[in-house]
């Protein structure tokens, strides 16, 4: 029973924990030398927010077996067998790529933030190709001719920067 596991780019999930580190810093840093209330109560929601976000990204799974497809979020796990597939389509938005896999009780979205994105692509394609079911040139052309998105990493890289200069900022004043 061949399996693969794919799980969202460590690319992506090291800056994000590092800004998760620099706001949790900075949020010490106001409680501990008085800070304003707005300061504090803006930095506990950003905290709050940020770690979500990285348990949610860092615990995010894509698992492909010969029974089907397992998609693990945070706090459910959703099963979709083979038989259940009937469509599987492909939307892309700028250097975002989504591939969505329609089944009879709804659909199920994965994004090219998953590592191996193409491999991923092509093996929900092998397990389908056999069957008839409707699967979108735009799936096949992401084995092919894989679309990058480094925009999601930039941008975390820039935030990390960002908050760095703000902890720098902070340390200098006092």
């Amino acid at each position: 029973m061949s399996e693969g596991a794919y799980r969202i780019r460590r690319s992506f999930l090291v800056p994000l924990g590092i800004d998760v580190l620099l706001l949790l810093l900075l949020l010490v840093l106001s409680l501990a030398h008085k800070g304003a209330g707005t300061e504090r109560i803006v930095l506990t929601v950003f905290v709050v927010l940020s770690l979500s976000i990285l348990l949610e990204a860092a615990n995010r799974s894509v698992s492909v077996s010969e029974d089907g497809v397992t998609l693990k979020k945070l706090l459910k796990t959703r099963e979709l067998l083979w038989s259940d597939i009937t469509h599987v389509g492909c939307l892309k938005l700028r250097r975002r790529v989504y591939i969505l896999l329609t089944t009879k009780k709804g659909f199920h979205i994965i994004s090219n933030a998953y590592d191996s994105f193409s491999t991923l692509a092509g093996e929900i394609i092998r397990h389908l190709d056999g069957e008839k079911i409707e699967i979108e040139a735009g799936v096949r052309e992401q084995i092919e001719n894989p679309t990058r998105n480094i925009s999601d990493l930039v941008a975390a890289w820039v935030a990390a920067v960002v908050l760095l200069a703000i902890v720098y900022m902070k340390f200098a004043s006092q």
